[in-house]
């Protein structure tokens, strides 16, 4: 639903031709393929891989080439979220600093969809997790939620803000994730280690990168998914996806809360995404098999 939101509102940097269906992930079943279709056949589970298809819908038509056949062993809400929040943070992971068992990764908007998925596949990784927070929108269950999917340390701004100090549990982190900016970003900067990385994206890829004059020593750069799958091969796609859904399969990897609505809902979801934005804890999930 964030994804969503932010296409609706104009805030993502690829802009559908209307009039268009919205709706940017999600997952169905296969209901019937033409003759000369080869790599789907009917009754597979599959997810779109190609953005701005359109998911909001009991039915769909797609190419061949924009689907993903996934297991159906995944639950159907893992599934439904499983193309941008999981993928954003896989790749921020991995395209930017070459990580190791041990060492620590700080990010703010750690209750975001992507925020979760990278304490998750962190977790899996054997990597720490530093994460910042806002302290509304009930901080208290979200830092219970955070630390019960693997979360290391949860700290609201302020607390980060006083952070001086790191123990030998949670060494000085290396790469950050900027979503937020401001106060969120500034914290980050002073915490992050020397030499360390810091990755700016969702609401912070638009932000001018100028504080790196503060830390001439930090490597700073942007990341927008579309832009990597603009460029990715079939082969890395898949190699990403299986490796994020081998984690789903074995329970190590779980979707972000959330609550599934049917489509009439649609006005409630959208006044409770745009209030809390990155800071929510609850996502929304269409469920067009709802009666």
């Amino acid at each position: 639903m964030t994804q969503s939101w932010y296409n609706i509102s104009g805030k993502y940097p690829i802009r559908p031709c209307l009039p268009c269906i919205p709706g940017d992930e999600g997952v169905g079943e296969v209901v019937e393929v033409k003759d000369d279709v080869c790599t789907v056949t009917p009754g597979e589970r599959v997810v779109l891989t190609t953005r701005m298809l359109g998911t909001w819908n009991v039915y769909g038509i797609y190419h061949e080439r924009d689907v993903h056949v996934i297991s159906p062993k995944i639950p159907l809400a893992e599934a439904a979220m499983l193309t941008i929040a999981p993928c954003n943070a896989y790749r921020m992971l991995k395209d930017f600093r070459s990580l190791r068992p041990g060492q620590t990764v700080i990010q703010n908007a750690a209750n975001s969809p992507c925020g979760q998925s990278v304490i998750q596949l962190c977790k899996a990784w054997g990597i720490n997790t530093l994460n910042i927070v806002a302290n509304h929108c009930g901080y208290e269950n979200v830092k219970r939620h955070l630390l019960s999917i693997g979360a290391t340390a949860v700290l609201t701004l302020h607390e980060a803000q006083e952070l001086a100090t790191f123990d030998t549990a949670l060494t000085r982190p290396v790469l950050g994730l900027n979503c937020l900016g401001g106060q969120f970003e500034d914290v980050m900067i002073r915490l992050i280690e020397q030499n360390g990385t810091m990755v700016y994206y969702g609401c912070a890829f638009d932000l001018p990168i100028v504080k790196n004059v503060l830390r001439k020593d930090v490597c700073f750069n942007k990341f927008h998914l579309s832009h990597w799958n603009a460029y990715a091969t079939v082969i890395e796609q898949d190699v990403m996806m299986n490796n994020i859904i081998q984690l789903m399969v074995i329970d190590k990897f779980i979707a972000p809360v959330h609550q599934p609505l049917e489509l009439k809902d649609y006005i409630h979801a959208f006044k409770n995404t745009a209030n809390c934005e990155a800071f929510a804890i609850c996502n929304y999930l269409f469920d067009f098999t709802l009666n």
